[in-house]
């Protein structure tokens, strides 16, 4: 595997812990929970993004670039990364940013003004065509002499989402340090990014689990193929010989409730239940509605007390401010 070649800047506070919840699980009565603390990556809040941009920055300092474009929701995670990321490197940086339900100056867009972000919010049907928005803003920057660098939604590519290949090894020499067999591992589904590095890292390592993906948007056989998808263009890129179908790839969408960032009955419970229990804060759009279904597979029995399982706590706390009414009702 050619990862240790691959250009990398050291970005992140890694390896992040992981960490036993045995009070979550005790009160769920089962199973036995860790949680990867990738909320805990340092830059931006922390987050799962800080290890794709470890390989995608490393990139755009080789091409020469002064200025990072991206996107994603008002509130996004990644955003809010690539630009605390960007300033570390000495960048400018240029977040284009659909209106969502919540773009006003609060959690990620508040920590987005510290950063003197340039941002450009733009209505969400304009984010149907966002490869052309971003192209359009790229070309403006060069014709006034900058040489910008674009990130997609996510930094979902395949050099990002070798950051998640490193995070399985990571995940493997945790548990062999610890003596722990697990089953599964629980994460969030957006782009499918980070999902597609951990199926390609277990898959090399051979190691004897299931991943399941929780979607917080997208219909899942879409998602699974999306996963698919990406997952084949990190393989190519690693140099490595195994392929991936939609039938290798685990999705569930039954806890996106009304759409994305539209908050649920199961994602407040969730939030709530492992902030009592562990005094750990989940995230309203991604790791909240994660653990939902987490909690919800106990009381369906599709996970027991004998079973072990790990949590992907992937950041995003800062949203919470966003969503107090929501949260507090």
């Amino acid at each position: 595997m050619l990862l240790d070649k691959l250009p990398r800047i050291r970005l992140g506070m890694l390896p992040t812990p992981l960490i036993e919840a045995s009070h979550l699980s005790a009160v769920l009565g089962g199973p036995r929970i860790f949680i990867k603390r990738d909320d805990l990556t340092g830059l931006g809040l922390g987050g799962n993004k800080i290890r794709k941009l470890e390989f995608l920055m490393a990139d755009a300092k080789a091409k020469g670039a002064d200025t990072i474009i991206t996107t994603g929701g008002s509130q996004s995670n990644h955003a809010l990364q690539t630009a605390a990321v960007a300033r570390q490197l000495g960048m400018d940086v240029l977040l284009i940013l659909g209106r969502g339900i919540h773009p006003e100056m609060q959690g990620n867009q508040l920590l987005n003004k510290l950063l003197d972000a340039k941002v450009r919010i733009i209505e969400n049907t304009l984010m149907d065509k966002i490869d052309e928005v971003l192209n359009s803003a790229a070309e403006e920057l060069r014709q006034r002499g900058h040489k910008p660098y674009i990130i997609p939604m996510g930094g979902t590519t395949p050099l990002g989402d070798v950051g998640y290949v490193n995070a399985a090894l990571e995940i493997y020499q945790q548990l062999k340090d610890q003596g722990v067999d697990i089953q599964r591992i629980f994460v969030t589904d957006g782009t499918g990014g980070t999902h597609a590095g951990l199926v390609v890292g277990i898959k090399y390592l051979e190691m004897p689990c299931q991943l399941i993906g929780i979607s917080v948007s997208r219909n899942k056989d879409r998602l699974k193929s999306v996963v698919a998808g990406h997952a084949h263009e990190v393989v190519k890129l690693l140099g490595m010989e195994p392929s991936f179908s939609p039938d290798d790839i685990t999705v569930y969408d039954d806890y996106i409730g009304e759409g994305y960032g539209i908050i649920t009955d199961g994602c407040v419970e969730a939030i709530k239940l492992v902030a009592q229990t562990e005094g750990i804060f989940l995230d309203p759009v991604y790791t909240g509605k994660t653990m939902a279904g987490l909690i919800d597979f106990v009381r369906k029995g599709r996970l027991s007390s004998e079973d072990t399982v790990i949590f992907m706590h992937t950041g995003g706390q800062a949203a919470l401010f966003v969503y107090a009414d929501e949260l507090v009702r």
